[in-house]
C-alpha cells in the first residue's frame, strides 16, 4: 500500500489532465512498478507563481519550473520487503514512512506541453514520475530515465485499464 497526500492551495487542480480521483492510483502504480511501494508521497498542484516562490527559498533559483521535488531522508531502503507484493502490507490507516514531497506548477506543465508538441497527460505522467525519480534518490542519467520510463508505463496502464 502506498499513500499520497495532496495539497492545493491554489485551487489549480481543476487544470490539471488528470482528474484527482484518479492521481492516487497513478501514483500507487508507479511505485509499485519502481520498488517504492509502502512509501508516502506529498503532492502539492501549484500554480507558477506558488512554485516560483518556492524554487526562489528553498532552492535559490527564480522563475517558475515544472516540478519540484524534495525527498524526505534520502534514498529509501531496498523496498518492498522480500515477499511483499504490491497491493497488500499496511492497513490504510496506519503511519507509512514520508519518500518526500513533491510540488507540481500546472501552468508550466501545460505551457511545456504545449511548446514540446506533447499531450498534456503524457507531459503530466512524465513529470511526476521524474519528480517520484528524484525523491527515490535519483539523478539524471540512464537510471532516473529508466526509472521513468518503467514508472510511466504502469501509470499508463492504469489508466487504460479503467
Amino acid at each position: 500500500m502506498s499513500r499520497l497526500l495532496v495539497d492545493d492551495p491554489c485551487r489549480a487542480a481543476w487544470r490539471l489532465p488528470i482528474a484527482l480521483r484518479d492521481i492516487s492510483g497513478v501514483f500507487a502504480a508507479m511505485q509499485c512498478a519502481t520498488g517504492l511501494e509502502g512509501f508516502e508521497v506529498e503532492l502539492t498542484i501549484a500554480d507558477d507563481a506558488l512554485i516560483a516562490m518556492i524554487n526562489e527559498e528553498q532552492l535559490g533559483c527564480i522563475g517558475p519550473t515544472n516540478i519540484l521535488s524534495f525527498p524526505a531522508y534520502g534514498a529509501p531502503p531496498d523496498y518492498p520487503a522480500d515477499g511483499m507484493e504490491c497491493g497488500t502490507g499496511q492497513d490504510a490507516h496506519t503511519s507509512l514512512p514520508l519518500l518526500g514531497s513533491l510540488v507540481l506548477s500546472v501552468d508550466t506543465l501545460r505551457r511545456e506541453a504545449f511548446l514540446y508538441g506533447q499531450p498534456v497527460q503524457e507531459h503530466c505522467l512524465r513529470l511526476l514520475a521524474h519528480g517520484l525519480g528524484h525523491i527515490a534518490g535519483y539523478d539524471h542519467g540512464a537510471e532516473m530515465e529508466a526509472f521513468e520510463e518503467a514508472a510511466r508505463e504502469a501509470a499508463l496502464a492504469t489508466r487504460t485499464a479503467r
